[in-house]
Formats: C-alpha cells, sequence, structure tokens
C-alpha cells in the first residue's frame, strides 16, 4: 500500500526575526521527503484542505491563532513553531520544527482539541469564531461602556466599566488572566466571562458550561475585537450572542513535550521554584532547546 505523505500548509510571520531562515529549511526537508507545501494568507475553504494536511504555524502565539482562524471551519491539526518571544501556543523552537515533524511522520504525537467560541451579532450577518476571545468594550478614549449579560435563566448582571472579555481555556492566559481572571486548563471547555475594569466592585469572572449560550445587549456604543482583531461596532441596542462553536481547533502535542504547567512556568513565571533551596524535580524532557 502506498504510504500516504501530509500536505504542509505553513502560515508564517515573516516580519519575525529567524522566519524566512526556518521557512528555507523547512521547504528544503519538504522538498527531500518529498512533501507538497503550500503556504496560507488567506481562510482555507473546508473542501480544499486535505484530510492529511497539516498546518504548521511558524511565528508566535498571534500566528498560531491566525492559523486555527484560516482552518476554523476544517479542524486540520497545526503545529505551532515559536520564532516570536512568548511562545506559549507554540509546541517547539524553530530551531526543533524538522525534528518534530520527523516525530509526526513517526506518529509520536497526539491531538489535543481546544474549544472554540462563536460569535454573531444580531441576525448573524457579522458572525465568526475565535480560539482565545471574544472581547467587547468602549470606544471613546475613556473605554468606558456598558452593557447587559444575560444567560438561560435570564440577566446575569449589567457591566459598567470597559467592558467583557469571553474566552475558552485557551485563551484564559491571555487577556482574560491579565485583567484578573483564572486559569483554565486546556482541554477543558467552558465560557469564561471576566468584566474589564468593573464599576462594580462584586462583579468577578465567572465560569459558565461549554454549551451555555450568553447574550450581551449593549446600551452604549461598543466594539467587538476576536482574537485581536477589530470586527465591527456595536450601537446601544445590538445584541451579541456568545456560544461554543462545533469545530474545535485540534493542536498537535509532540510526545515528551512541555506540559502545561512548565509552559506556564516558562512562559509567565507560574510557581516559580527557582529561589528554592531543595532539589528541584527532574526536568521534563524540552523540544524547545533554547
Amino acid at each position: 500500500m502506498k504510504e500516504t505523505r501530509p500536505k504542509l500548509l505553513v502560515v508564517a510571520n515573516t516580519q519575525r526575526k529567524g522566519a524566512l531562515p526556518s521557512l528555507s529549511v523547512l521547504n528544503a526537508w519538504c522538498v527531500r521527503q518529498k512533501i507538497e507545501v503550500q503556504v496560507l494568507n488567506e481562510p482555507l475553504d473546508t473542501d480544499r484542505v486535505p484530510a492529511s494536511a497539516v498546518v504548521v504555524a511558524l511565528g508566535g502565539d498571534g500566528t498560531v491563532l491566525r492559523a486555527a482562524g484560516y482552518v476554523a471551519d476544517s479542524g486540520t491539526p497545526i503545529l505551532g513553531s515559536n520564532v516570536g518571544t512568548l511562545g506559549f501556543l507554540t509546541q517547539v523552537g524553530s530551531e526543533s520544527l524538522i525534528r518534530a515533524l520527523e516525530a509526526v511522520l513517526g506518529g509520536q504525537y497526539s491531538i489535543e482539541e481546544r474549544m472554540r467560541i462563536a460569535y454573531r451579532v444580531g441576525d448573524g450577518a457579522v458572525s465568526g469564531t475565535v480560539l482565545n476571545d471574544a472581547v467587547v468594550t468602549g470606544v471613546t478614549d475613556s473605554r468606558f461602556c456598558e452593557m447587559e449579560l444575560s444567560w438561560r435563566d435570564g440577566q446575569v448582571a449589567t457591566y459598567p466599566g470597559d467592558g467583557i472579555v469571553f474566552s475558552t481555556a485557551t485563551g484564559s492566559t491571555a487577556y482574560s488572566l491579565s485583567a484578573g481572571g483564572p486559569i483554565i486548563v486546556p482541554p477543558a471547555a467552558c465560557l469564561l466571562a471576566t468584566p474589564l475594569a468593573s464599576h462594580k466592585l462584586g462583579l468577578r469572572s465567572i465560569v459558565f458550561p461549554a454549551d451555555e449560550v450568553l447574550t450581551v445587549r449593549c446600551f452604549t456604543p461598543a466594539r467587538l475585537v476576536a482574537d485581536g482583531d477589530s470586527i465591527c461596532d456595536l450601537h446601544p441596542g445590538d445584541l451579541l450572542t456568545v456560544l461554543q462553536s462545533p469545530v474545535p481547533t485540534r493542536l498537535i502535542r509532540i510526545d515528551k513535550a512541555p506540559s502545561f504547567f512548565r509552559i506556564l512556568t516558562q512562559k509567565l513565571n507560574w510557581g516559580d521554584s527557582s529561589m528554592r533551596t531543595c532539589e528541584s524535580p527532574k526536568a521534563e524532557p524540552q523540544w524547545d532547546d533554547r
């Protein structure tokens, strides 16, 4: 039986230092392996994505988010390779990319499904999905806005302040965390609503079940931002609906890659034990050799 070789769909942030050399090395390896490569610069129709395709996101976390958006409807697996600074969503460093792809060819990996959030404004004239978060925020210089959040049992609360961040577990370590929200360990599925600079002392983050449908009614002008991209302005009376997307983002996890909490420690100084005098546990194997 003829072996099926994957097709690589590459999303690269060529503005990052080191991205172009990494892309050149990747192309040369694909030629040797007789693997077809296609560079993506826009979303790809589901019927044009081969079943054997793998996405390589070459950049930082923003590149992974962009790649996830390009294949949001197909759920094509994504391998993130970091040539940025934070690299929280990426699995490997650029110098380890070829070794990681060889591991993928050898079946030494697993797929981790990450929930996406779907949003729609009004009757759906504006809609889309995100991997990290959908943010409703004010449009004035002060960023003040006011809105009402509701769920299946009716009103949750009114939110005066800078807005609300709706995030997944994946996005819980991004904007929501900086606003005081909790860390939720992926691949847990939930809807997290975190207020931004609330003018009500009692308003805190709320974790809703993944199958919940949330609605936001704006009382003041606001703006919808999805995974960092400005989507549209919201006017008083507009209704925004937020719910779970039917298609998750599928991230490739290389065997023996750093664990979630090790990445938290490396990237966000979570539970850093470097100042402890007792002997630290044996370090986990790392794919990023920096």
